[in-house]
């Protein structure tokens, strides 16, 4: 394999992670590896998409990963000045909102690439 074959190779595989990862998923197989191992969170459009672009999926499983900012808390100001929680149905202002990470569920999906982006006809 030539300098400029396997330049290629990596920016096809760059391309195709910058693709999932736009649409919420991860690579989670090495670069160039094939099969090509996903995940994605319940609920993405990433199979259906992939499944339209002409990959031959296979699911590969479920399991849990932790991911940031899936807990959204809102703070607002007391006459005292310390933080409290703001609830859904409050009108007062927040002056502090917080993310923090939390344990979700995911579901896998593996296709064969061979980093050509060889689709099925």
């Amino acid at each position: 394999m030539g300098v400029a074959e396997k330049k290629s190779r990596l920016e096809r595989f760059a391309e195709l992670n910058r693709w999932v990862t736009a649409r919420g998923g991860w690579i989670v197989s090495l670069p160039g590896a094939d099969p090509v191992v996903v995940e994605c969170l319940p609920g993405s459009t990433l199979v259906g998409e992939l499944t339209e672009a002409g990959y031959e999926l296979t699911s590969t499983g479920e399991g849990e990963r932790i991911v940031l900012g899936q807990i959204v808390q809102r703070f607002a100001t007391t006459s005292s000045g310390m933080f409290e929680a703001v609830t859904t149905s409050s009108t007062r202002p927040t002056v502090l909102t917080t993310k923090h990470a939390a344990i979700a569920q995911w579901s896998a999906t593996r296709f064969r690439n061979n980093i050509s982006f060889r689709r099925r006809d």
